[in-house]
Formats: C-alpha cells, structure tokens, sequence
C-alpha cells in the first residue's frame, strides 16, 4: 500500500468518525448501550423541534447538568434530572443500561438513575423527548416505563396531571438548578383543587375557599392550570409553564408570538398581604398601602401588640376578657379575606340568627355571615359552601385577615366589651350664671368671627377657582382643536390612501390614543437612564408598560426643525403600511406642544451602531449583512409598488434602518416620506430636507424625487454595510465613501473595498455583487439606475448578468473639511438644510 493510499485510508476513517458524530449530535431517541455524551454536545430532540435534552452548565460555575429546554430558547430550563447531584466535568454521558435503567454517569460514578427494578428492563429499552417536553423510557414492548412528567422539577407543563403527590420545587437561585426551599402542591389538609406554597415547614401561600371577596380573591387562575392538565398537543399551548420561582411566587408564562419572548401571565402571593398569615395572627393586613410591610399590618379591636412568653416576640392578644358576663358587644369590620380552615360552620338564615348561635358556643371570638353560599363549593362537598355561619369559638384565632379602603367585602363580627366600642354620648345639663364666664365668650365670639373668616376664604377661593377653571377650559379647548384639526388633516390622508373607507368617525385615525401621563409614567418620566438617542425628530426613550410591553417612544423636540406636517406623515403613513421589514407603529400622543409616536422597541437599536463600531461590527459577519441588505430591499420594493399607493422614503439612510432581536432590519422614521400617484415617475418640491450624502443629486440640486430617488440612498447603504467606512470617512484617500469604491472598481481591485473582519465569513462573489449593485443604485442618471425589484433579482442572480455600472454623480458638500460632523451621524443625522453641492467628475486612474 502506497503512501498515498495510507492518506486516502485515514481521510476515509477521519470521514466515517466526523459523520457517526454528526448523525448523533442531534437525534430523536437512542436505545439499549447507545449514549449521548457531554464531549460531543449531543442532545436529544423532539420530533417537532419544540424540546431538547443534552447537558448544560450555569454562569456562576463549571458544574454539568442534564436538563429539557426550548429547542428555541436554550436558557429556559423545564427539568433538570441531576439537580442536586452536579457534575464536575465534561466526561458525562447518558445511556440505558442492561438493565434497563436510564442513567448520568461519567468514569467514577451515577449521577442520576431511574432506578428501576431489573424485571422491568428486558428486552430492548427506548428513550424519548416527546413535543410536550416529556422524556420517556419505553420498554422491549413499547409500554412506557418511566416519564419526567412523573418527576417534575420547578416547572409544570402542558399534558402534565398535577396529583396530590406531584410538587414543583423552586431552584436554590436563578443560577443553582438544586433544591429550593419553596414547595408547591395541591393542598394535603383540604384539596378540593386548593394549592399551597410551603418554606420549608412555614405555609407561605394558599389557595382556598375560605371568605374572601370576588374582587379580590387569593385563589390563583387555576383554569390555566387545568388547561395545562388536559393539553397534549396544541402548539400554542406547549409554550406555556407554570414555574415555581426561587424568590417564592408560583408564576405562569405564556410565549408571545408577536414580541418572541415569555411574558408573565399571573403570579401568587403577588404582594406582601397575599402571602398566607402575612401579617400574624389576629391582625389585618391592609393591601391598599404600599409602603413598607410594618405600616401594612395592625391589630384587631380588642387586640395589642404584647411580647409571647414563649418566643419573647410581639404578637396581638386581647387586653380584656370576653367570656364571663354578658357585657360584651360585637364591632363589625369590613374584611377581603379571612381562612376558615378548621372553624365552625353552622347553617344559618340570616345575620341575626348567626349572632345567636355564635353566642350559644362557649366563649364566642367572631363570626361571619355569609349569606350568598358558593354552589361550586356545595357540588364538591366542601364544608361552608351553603348559606351560612362561620364562627371563631374559645381558643380560636383569626388569620390570613385581608381589609382594602373603598373595596366590597365581608363582614367580620369581632366580640369585644363594651368599653372598647362606641358609647352614645350623655346628656349633660348646665346651670345658668348671672355673669357668663370668660371661656364661654371666647366660645360665642369665635362662633361669630370664625365663621366670618371662613365665608371670606370660600370667596376668595371660588374667585381663583373660576378663573384657574377658565385657563384650563380655554387650554384644553385649544389642544382639543389642536388634535381635531390634526386627525382631519391625518384623514384627508388616510382617504388618499383608502378611498373607499367608509368610516365616518372624524377623530379616529386608526391607531391608539396613548394617554401622555402613561407614557411618561413607562419611562420614568423621560429619564436619561431611558434615552435610547436622539434624530432629527426629537430624543427617543424606551418605554415599558405595565403588562410588560416594551416600546421607543420619540418625543417631538422644540428645537426640532419637523413640525405638524411631519408628525402626521408619520403617524398616517406607518400606521397603514405593514410589512415584517418596516418598523410597526403603536400609537401617538398628543397635548400641547408634546407629540409623540410609540413603537415596537428595537432591542439590537440601529444598523449604523454595529457597522461603525470597531468592536460590534465583528458581530455582523457577511451572510448576516447579505440578509439585512436583501431585507431592506424587500421594505422598499413594498413601498414603491406593492403598498396601495407608491411611497418615497426620501431619508433611508443606516440609522434608520433599526434591528429586531434577531437582527432582522426594518425601516423606521417616515416623517420625510411622500406619496405620488401611482402613474406618477417623480415629483418636484422648493424644500428640500433629508440627510447630506444620501441625497441623490437630482433631488437635492432641483428638488426633484422618485422612487430612483430612493434606490440611490440604498445605494449608499450598500457601499456602507459591505466596507463598514462612513459616507465620509477619509480626506486623505478620498472625498467620499462613493469616490473611494469607484477608483477601486476602475482599479479592478473593487474587494478592497470589504471590511477586513468580513474576510473569514464572506462569499467573494456575493460581496462583488453587492459593490456592483451598490454603484448601479448611484449612477447620476435616474433611468440608469434599477428598481428595486430588478435590485433583488441582481444580487440574486449570477454576477455574469450584471451591467457595467457607469460613473456616478459626487456630491461635494463646501466645507473647510470633509469629515464629517459627530453631531451629525447615528441617531443625529437627520438635517432640514437646504444643501450646497456641486458635481464634481474624477476619472478613475
């Protein structure tokens, strides 16, 4: 055998090793003596792509766990089977043994094991990740064995039963998967589909049917719950869980298709006063303060705060006794919540009737009547859930006791004596004197010049009222017209581009209102820990509402050069255009001087804050930017011809190309945007506004603009995104990012241009075409310039069938330098100047 051979042999094994690792890297299920090893990174899917098992580690440390996550988002963990019992290397694999039994193990030892008996394990064992997240071992007859349904961890998912043995398991924290101490359960004592969160032994939360107010209940959502239980295959109820958090509070995320992202639905106890006892026995938790948990909680009428004999700590105990004598009264207090686990419940017609039997019982505390009944709870056998009477007799204490200013509850009769309630007041008869004593003339003159003092106050108070109501009315009666003559202006618009809109409605423009205290509110009052930047329109901020919604809001500047004529552009435009690479509008806002635009927030922010940046541009390799480049072609190909009437952008430039969290692009601020009529190539305006260097020369020299207008921005964009350079970026090289990749072209040397980190990742001939295409897009003739549906059939074509682009038009700003001004890139860029430009012709060398 040849040298030659003996090569070709050991590429052929070399061939035969890197498949076998490949064709187990990712795989549906394995069986008897396979193994999925940690080394590898092997994992097991779902048929489905919906769930993936393999091996993980934690941020704060090196140690292995095998666990269950999204196949879409790896950094939600459902189940871990090696909580408590970590691995310290990476050597770990997991397989079924000849017994039987799915395992953990590494060299040394088991980290985790089914444990089951040999006698189930004959025959040929199957492990699988089914599309609910469930992993089972099947037996040599295809009988389930063994599921991790039956053995949740923190998360209870769809498909899932929650039996009275079944727990959720908080982590030890976000980044330990081991033990926590909070536990939650279908409650041991009653059931009845009652829950409980245990703290170890301390009973943190419940659930129940005691008295509580409809308005307010403690009982959690637990149709959800049971919807989880009985679901087994519908996808959009897959992406939902019910996790038990390591802070304490059962939490139930749903998946929000729109946004990409868990958003939590409801969580328990959701403040201090809904955790159980919150407050300690005998005392009342208040959930209309917000404070601090000491001002929330405060004893019951008759009850002090007084050291226990026993602990030494403050509990509240009666200061008086109630049960010899008959000197006793009931003070009745409005309450939301009250447990009545292992009280008295008597049947009982009225309120009266309660009393007495209350009375009847030795040492009577309280009672409660409850005179609606609950039918669910009657169905289901629970004691109290008829018409009736609870009542607290000797040695009983109240707990869990919720009260709320101003909201309808129950009615909580505490026994109290007499001394301690309201006494009506006695009469009291005075002597008449001849001379009438010193106080009793300061009485009757203070009658007489208080309530002179006061009368006076009252006029001078409804003086300043009528007139502060007058500037308020005539104010809001100037901004209400402000925002009618907006919304007529915005529906003249709106039936330019829907002429057989019939809604009659003259206020409405088809998106939402925002209230400017909410929006102030979702920013923290446009703090500049929120400023995200700053254009041409105004600041932006994020914002985040209460339900979770995350939003940019741009605030229109004072000193900003865009006006009404802008905003209404924007808002009319935006809102009728929807397309996956055009920014979505939310809503506006208007009062006063302030308007406003909401919109989706744009996690990744703007396309120029990662191609101009030494360090992010590294993040964006080339089939990144190919498909950010092919995107922003898709935006504007529906603006000039697929949306209803033919729109022109007239200030597309990188930073107002914004990306999604998976860097998708989507073009934003259409405040400078222009409908023509469909049969209509150009238009012509006196005011020419947008961004120097993206300007196409026939628009900033005549005012003229068209969809070429558009393509020779893009143009720009092209050159950009390919050389990671400024429009203007070098005096000593060249005048203009546009001068420079034609002298490399008429060069022959055009992949010069490329920036250097694109070198690795880049496809030659891609990169070739987008130069092409780029310094087509700028040829100073319009009609030589392509559309932008020829533009996408060029770069994806073979780069045989392009045209010989021919020079291109440079626009020469007369400025002492040709660097350009920071103030005026990113966020910044957008100037309504009227611009001084030249043509200038260079000749290649």
């Amino acid at each position: 055998m040849t040298t030659s051979d003996i090569t070709i042999f050991i590429f052929f094994l070399l061939f035969l090793f890197i498949s076998s690792t490949i064709c187990h890297a990712s795989q549906q299920n394995f069986t008897t003596n396979e193994s999925i090893k940690d080394s590898n990174h092997d994992t097991l899917i779902s048929p489905s792509k919906i769930f993936q098992m393999g091996f993980f580690g934690t941020q704060t440390s090196n140690q292995r766990y095998l666990g269950i996550w999204y196949y879409d988002d790896p950094n939600t963990i459902v189940w871990v089977a090696n909580r408590d019992n970590p691995i310290t290397s990476n050597s770990a694999i997991v397989t079924i043994e000849a017994d039987g039994n799915f395992v953990v193990k590494d060299k040394s030892k088991k980290y985790f094991t089914t444990g089951l008996p040999s006698a189930s394990g004959s025959g040929l064992q199957t492990l699988k990740l089914l599309d609910t997240g469930n992993l089972i071992l099947q037996g040599g007859s295809g009988k389930q064995v063994w599921s991790s349904f039956e053995m949740p961890t923190d998360t209870f998912l769809p498909g899932m039963y929650m039996e009275k043995t079944m727990k959720l398991t908080s982590w030890k924290s976000q980044h330990d998967p081991g033990t926590g101490v909070y536990v939650f359960s279908k409650d041991t004592v009653f059931g009845y589909n009652n829950y409980t969160i245990f703290a170890g032994k301390k009973l943190h939360w419940k659930s129940g049917f005691g008295l509580e107010s409809n308005k307010n209940p403690t009982k959690m959502p637990l149709d959800a719950l049971h919807l989880l239980s009985k679901t087994n295959s519908s996808r959009p109820l897959t992406y939902s869980r019910l996790v038990m958090s390591d802070t304490g509070e059962i939490q139930f995320f749903y998946w929000d298709l729109t946004f990409k992202k868990w958003v939590l639905n409801w969580s328990e106890p959701k403040d201090h006063c809904s955790k159980y006892n919150a407050c300690g026995p005998n005392s009342s938790c208040n959930i209309s303060k917000t404070d601090t948990n000491d001002s929330l909680c405060n004893c019951l009428p008759g009850f002090e705060l007084i050291p226990d004999i026993v602990t030494n700590e403050k509990v509240c105990k009666r200061t008086s006794t109630i049960c010899n004598g008959n000197d006793t009264n009931f003070l009745k207090m409005e309450i939301m919540k009250i447990d009545v686990t292992f009280q008295t419940f008597l049947e009982s017609k009225s309120e009266p009737e309660c009393k007495e039997k209350c009375l009847g019982l030795d040492c009577c505390q309280a009672y409660s009547y409850n005179g609606v009944g609950n039918q669910e709870l009657v169905l289901a056998g629970v004691p109290g859930g008829k018409q009736g009477c609870w009542i607290w007799s000797s040695g009983s204490q109240l707990v869990d006791i919720q009260i709320g200013d101003g909201v309808s509850g129950h009615i909580l009769s505490i026994r109290n004596p007499i001394s301690i309630g309201f006494k009506n007041p006695q009469n009291v008869t005075l002597k008449a004197k001849r001379s009438m004593p010193v106080s009793r003339q300061i009485i009757i003159l203070s009658a007489i010049v208080i309530p002179g003092v006061l009368l006076l106050c009252c006029c001078i108070g409804f003086i300043f009222y009528k007139r502060h109501n007058n500037i308020k009315k005539a104010k809001g009666n100037i901004e209400s017209e402000s925002v009618h003559q907006f919304n007529e202006s915005v529906r003249q618009i709106q039936d330019l581009l829907d002429p057989f809109n019939t809604n009659d409605d003259s206020q409405s423009i088809g998106i939402p209102f925002f209230d400017f205290d909410k929006i102030s509110e979702s920013t923290d009052g446009f703090s500049e820990e929120n400023k995200l930047g700053e254009g041409g329109f105004g600041p932006v901020y994020k914002g985040k509402f209460p339900g979770g919604l995350e939003v940019a809001v741009k605030r229109l500047s004072i000193n900003s050069g865009q006006g009404l004529e802008e905003f209404k552009n924007e808002v009319t435009l935006i809102a009728r255009l929807q397309h996956r690479n055009l920014v979505r509008l939310l809503g506006y806002c208007m009062k006063g001087n302030e308007k406003m635009l909401i919109y989706e927030y744009m996690p990744n922010n703007s396309l120029d804050a990662f191609i101009f940046d030494g360090t992010q541009s590294a993040l964006l390799n080339w089939p990144k930017r190919f498909e950010i480049i092919l995107g922003i072609c898709r935006g504007l190909i529906y603006l000039h011809q697929d949306s209803r009437l033919r729109i022109i952008h007239r200030d597309l430039k990188t930073s107002n190309v914004l990306l999604d969290e998976d860097m998708n692009p989507k073009i934003s601020d259409f405040g400078l945007a222009k409908i023509v009529n469909g049969k209509e190539d150009e238009s012509n305006t006196k005011r020419i506004i947008g961004t120097y260097g993206y300007m196409a020369p026939e628009y900033a020299l005549e005012g003229l603009f068209s969809v070429k207008s558009d393509v020779y921005s893009f143009g720009i964009v092209i050159l950009e995104i390919v050389s990671g350079k400024k429009k203007h970026f070098q005096c000593e090289q060249a005048i203009s990012l546009l001068n420079y990749a034609w002298q490399l072209y008429k060069e022959e040397r055009p992949l010069d241009l490329m920036e250097p980190v694109l070198k690795e990742s880049c496809d030659p001939d891609e990169v070739l075409k987008c130069i092409i295409v780029g310094l087509l897009c700028v040829q100073e003739d319009p009609d030589d310039r392509p559309t932008m549906s020829t533009v996408v059939t060029m770069l994806t074509s073979d780069i045989a069938t392009l045209p010989e682009p021919k020079q291109p038009a440079f626009l020469v700003r007369k400025l002492p330098s040709c660097y350009e001004n920071n103030s005026s890139s990113s966020h910044q860029q957008l100037t309504q100047t009227q611009v001084d430009v030249t043509i200038s012709v260079i000749q290649g060398r």
